[in-house]
């Protein structure tokens, strides 16, 4: 399907007239869509346009929930477009955003900062703090993988753990985590959720057993811990806390 089909098939025609227009001419900066309530920008690759087209056109992040959630993560955050999509649908909640590649971090720092309910860190998220190195696994902007380190070196950017980043915000549950961290998931999934899973509402994770092997194991033994139901949403999977009262 061509770009402009695709922009045509999920957007208002002047939306996606105006849009492709833009890329046609080489501007990747000031988009506009109804679902974003402010501006946002992005690179000529194929990649951050993947990106725009599963958050923003298929809304991939669409998941229905029968509250409304106050605070969200966003482990992944890539170029911001997922936080800029929880916020507009979400003004009141607070929500983080962490992405450890520095690149795209600068621009998603650029795409979320008109969002008062937007906080972005350039950091991973792992079991523990820690120092990770980020490698490139050839898959473009959206294939980045982390690595720990024994210490800082050049180059290294820090990670948090989920339930560091609840005690910095002195929050006491996850209303929604979302995950997509690139094979993350497997250590993140193998120590330290005890701590955190039980009091998060929805989760939110795809899983990269062809970049990390055990991710989906990992992630499903430490579920299967607690009270979480299950349904698959394209490539995602949604758990949801049956514990937790909405």
């Amino acid at each position: 399907m061509s770009r402009f089909s695709l922009l045509k098939k999920y957007l208002p025609l002047g939306e996606a007239l105006n849009m492709y227009r833009r890329i046609k001419s080489n501007r990747y900066e000031g988009f506009r869509v109804s679902r974003l309530k402010y501006p946002f920008s992005m690179r000529s690759n194929a990649y951050d346009f993947a990106t725009f087209e599963e958050v923003i056109l298929r809304e991939t992040y669409n998941v229905q929930m029968d509250f409304t959630p106050r605070y969200i993560i966003d482990g992944g955050g890539n170029i911001g477009l997922t936080a800029a999509y929880f916020a507009t649908r979400f003004p009141e909640a607070s929500i983080i955003t962490l992405e450890p590649d520095r690149e795209n971090f600068s621009l998603l720092q650029k795409n979320t900062s008109l969002y008062k309910n937007i906080t972005a860190v350039n950091s991973g998220i792992w079991w523990r703090s820690a120092d990770l190195v980020v490698k490139d696994t050839g898959k473009g902007n959206n294939g980045f993988v982390v690595e720990e380190v024994e210490k800082k070196i050049s180059g290294s950017v820090p990670a948090l753990s989920i339930e560091d980043i609840m005690l910095q915000q002195g929050w006491k549950h996850i209303d929604l985590l979302k995950l997509d961290v690139e094979g993350s998931e497997k250590e993140i999934f193998s120590s330290g959720y005890q701590n955190w899973l039980p009091k998060t509402r929805v989760l939110i994770v795809e899983v990269h057993d062809r970049m990390k092997k055990g991710c989906s194991r990992s992630l499903l033994n430490a579920v299967n811990s607690f009270n979480f139901s299950l349904e698959i949403a394209g490539e995602n999977l949604v758990f949801r806390n049956e514990e937790l009262p909405s």
